[in-house]
């Protein structure tokens, strides 16, 4: 790819077709409705939803980070699905308006092994 003018520009138009195309094969009426689907499916609020994708984006990225290579999908890849999940984040808070709030917990405070031993 040749030097753009401005490489935010390229990444802008990049997501928007993205965002556009993924919304056209995931929504199940409105553009936010397969993360309302997954919040009640959850027993969650749709905003902690999707704060949830950035958070499975963001342990991809940890979990990858000293691989020399990855099979499935680039880190550049990663890095796109984490911006547009918070487009999507930021365009649900824009449709809630000043009332919007979420959940997260301290990372410091969540366990590292959430799983039971088996001997218990």
């Amino acid at each position: 790819m040749q030097k753009p003018e401005s490489w935010i520009e390229v990444a802008l138009r990049e997501l928007r077709l993205t965002l556009a195309g993924k919304n056209e094969d995931y929504r199940i009426e409105g553009e936010f409705s397969n993360f309302e689907f997954a919040a009640r499916v959850a027993n969650i609020k749709v905003i902690d939803s999707i704060v949830n994708q950035l958070a499975i984006k963001l342990g991809r990225l940890q979990g990858v980070r000293d691989k020399k290579s990855v099979n499935n999908e680039t880190v550049l890849d990663t890095f796109k699905d984490l911006a547009g999940y918070a487009v999507i984040l930021y365009g649900y808070a824009l449709s809630e308006g000043e009332s919007v709030t979420f959940h997260m917990e301290d990372p410091k405070r969540i366990p590292t092994d959430t799983r039971k031993d088996d001997n218990s």
